[in-house]
């Protein structure tokens, strides 16, 4: 809608300029206001999200771990310089396949606590009132993501691990269990 009142207040500013007439000079800087006023408005909707609020939904899940249940680790593998994480988790123990954390708009924390827990609190944007909406709707940014939280709960006996460990890790594991084997058998 504000891209219309715009389109409408720059023609009657074009109009108002070029028809000579008694007290065109006045509406012509009347319509450059509005003129004005929208691009305004437009900027501080795209920039600040002016005519929004924000929302938060939280879910808790239960969080078993990401490898055996018999052996609590939580992993994660690490991004570029390694500053940078992508937690999997799951959250049943017949889940076959690891959760990654969304990367978008991300912060993760970890919590310790006696069960483990994974909260994640998603923040969006949402109009604030209808005129909002109405005016700018055009712009998509209703729902909008602003932020996604993970807090990971876990109790002081998990690990928190590399992919890159774990595999070295199962490596190492492996080749006892056929040095064992080996032993075993001669």
């Amino acid at each position: 809608m504000i891209i219309i009142v715009l389109i409408l207040a720059a023609l009657l500013f074009i109009y108002f300029n070029v028809i000579p007439g008694k007290g065109h000079t006045f509406a012509a800087w009347i319509s450059l206001i509005v003129t004005s006023l929208c691009i305004l408005g437009i900027v501080a909707h795209d920039y600040n999200h002016w005519g929004m609020k924000t929302e938060t939904q939280t879910v808790n899940q239960s969080l078993v771990s990401s490898a055996t249940p018999n052996l609590p680790l939580l992993l994660y593998r690490p991004l570029g310089n390694g500053t940078e994480k992508i937690y999997l988790y799951k959250t049943n123990d017949s889940q076959k396949k690891l959760k990654a954390i969304k990367l978008d708009k991300v912060s993760t924390k970890i919590n310790h606590s006696k069960k483990p827990m994974l909260q994640i609190k998603t923040t969006r944007y949402v109009y604030s009132d209808n005129f909002s909406k109405i005016m700018f709707s055009v712009f998509g940014h209703n729902n909008e993501l602003k932020q996604r939280k993970y807090i990971f709960a876990i109790p002081s006996n998990w690990k928190v691990i590399s992919t890159k460990d774990m595999q070295k890790l199962q490596k190492q594991m492996r080749e006892r269990m056929q040095a064992t084997k080996a032993a075993v058998l001669y």
